[in-house]
Parts: structure tokens; C-alpha cells; sequence
């Protein structure tokens, strides 16, 4: 998909104009500008579970845009909008994920259509990790992406994350935040150029 030629000039207007439902506005935040986290989002909050990020992202919307977009309405424009998109989006892929988890369990496999086979396979979560990896990759320094890689991606023990790269586990988890901030910065000055 295309780049979105949107610009707006703070969070409030952003937010303005995705409830007056603006196709540019809607188009920048759910397929442009926040892809890179809406993803991250995804695999953090479905783990090694298979869920389709595209159905994911049209859930989140139709969450969204629930009761004339009554979520979106308690948003607080004294705080950057990404960071309430970012908690919004983790906590519904989180709670959508494990309701499709669940309800897949209850289905028996010889009675999966083929939606649903290639639902349950791991094609799309493989995409989803390619794109986190390349993201990560990016990092510098490269203590940031490896501590990524190994914290998030191949879900190693903070313990010996630690120890490979001589620091506490206190400052392991300081390198992991301010690397995960970095590459969220890292994405919106991206998309935004």
C-alpha cells in the first residue's frame, strides 16, 4: 500500500480528524505511520500464537470505532498519542488473540475449514518477524538489537542475556526500554519523511 499524504500538526487534530473519519487520517494511522508498532504490538501480544495481523488491525479498528469511536473520545491530549495507541492496540491484541486462541482450541482440526487451516499456520507470524527483525537490525548500537533479538525475539533468560553482555539484570531491563523507544522513534521518523 501507498504512503498516506496526511499531515497534521498535532495530536489533537490527528485525533480530530480520525473521528470526523477522515480516509487519510484513518489510512496514517492503522497502514502507515504506526504499521511498525501496530506489528510489534501484534507479536508481543500473541506470542508465538498464530493470528493474522491484517484481521488483527480491522479488529482494532472495528473496536475503535465501537459506540461513534467512544475509545478514541477518552483519549487525553495532554499525552503523545502514540503512547495511548501503543497501550490501546497491546491490550486489544492481547485480549482478541487469546479469545481466538481459545475458541480455535474448541474446534476440532478435521472440522477447520481452509480459512481457518491457514489461520492457525505460521506464514503471517513469520512475515510479522521478518519485519521486526529488519527493525531491530537497524538499531544502533548493536547492543541494542542484540539485547532485542534475544529478549524478544528468541525469548531468552533476562539472566543470560545479562551475563552475555557483562551488565546487571536491572540495566539489561533499562537497555530494553530505551531500545524498544528508540526504535518506535526510530519507525515515526521513518514513516514520517
Amino acid at each position: 500500500m501507498p504512503k498516506s499524504l496526511f499531515i497534521y500538526k498535532d495530536d489533537a487534530q490527528l485525533v480530530a480528524e480520525l473521528l470526523a473519519g477522515n480516509e487519510g487520517a484513518l489510512h496514517y494511522v492503522f497502514y502507515d505511520h504506526f504499521n511498525p508498532l501496530l506489528k510489534m504490538n501484534a507479536y508481543k501480544a500473541a506470542g508465538t500464537k498464530q493470528v493474522e495481523y491484517d484481521d488483527l488491525v480491522q479488529e482494532l479498528y472495528l473496536y475503535l470505532s465501537n459506540n461513534d469511536w467512544e475509545k478514541l473520545r477518552k483519549y487525553n491530549p495532554e499525552r503523545p498519542f502514540v503512547n495511548w495507541f501503543s497501550v490501546v492496540s497491546y491490550r486489544f491484541f492481547k485480549d482478541f488473540s487469546r479469545s481466538m486462541i481459545d475458541s480455535a482450541n474448541q474446534i476440532p482440526i478435521s472440522n477447520m475449514n481452509d480459512h481457518q487451516t491457514a489461520f492457525m499456520s505460521n506464514g503471517t507470524i513469520g512475515t510479522i518477524m521478518m519485519d521486526i527483525k529488519r527493525a531491530i537490525s537497524k538499531l544502533k548500537p548493536p547492543r541494542d538489537s542484540q539485547i532485542l533479538e534475544a529478549l524478544l525475539l528468541r525469548d531468552e533468560e533476562p539472566e543470560t542475556v545479562a551475563k552475555q553482555h557483562n551488565v546487571t539484570v536491572d540495566n539489561l531491563y533499562n537497555i530494553k526500554r530505551r531500545a524498544i523507544a528508540k526504535l518506535i522513534k526510530q519507525h515515526l521518523v521513518d514513516y514520517k519523511d
